[in-house]
């Protein structure tokens, strides 16, 4: 099985662990915690791609960015405790947007739990306006668009 990070065709495989108390009355994972893994995930992206491990935008200014849309279909319930496989593909860079699929999968990846989309805008700091993307996010994340 493949190990975490970034992979020969291109996407980017995170491990996530739910817990207990992330259960709904049904005693599987709730529907809002995808959305957290899924920002987790993401920022992992970036941290493995930008190198900077910070949500500082005066360090890193792609940091800056405000949900445009999330799309979420969930499949089979994730029952934890358990290990999730979060399979991240960059399917659109824009000018100031990007739009990344996800993979819920089971540990051994035979289970496809849910599938996701998350469009982002950068904005700037001070006007909170869309801002293009800095060169080097768009060509890091441009390499990993299929």
């Amino acid at each position: 099985m493949p190990a975490d990070g970034l992979q020969p065709d291109q996407t980017f495989i995170v491990t996530m662990k739910t817990w207990f108390d992330q259960t709904d009355g049904l005693g599987i994972l709730h529907h809002s915690h995808y959305v957290l893994l899924m920002e987790r995930a993401q920022k992992m992206l970036f941290v493995a791609l930008m190198g900077k491990d910070t949500i500082d935008p005066a360090i890193a200014p792609d940091v800056m960015v405000v949900i445009r849309d999330i799309d979420v279909h969930y499949l089979v319930p994730i029952r934890p405790e358990c290990e999730v496989k979060l399979i991240m593909s960059v399917r659109k860079v824009r000018a100031a947007g990007l739009t990344v699929d996800f993979e819920f999968r089971s540990a051994d990846f035979a289970l496809l739990h849910a599938k996701a989309s998350r469009t982002v805008c950068r904005i700037a700091a001070s006007t909170h306006q869309p801002s293009a993307w800095s060169e080097e996010f768009r060509a890091k994340h441009e390499a990993l668009v299929k």
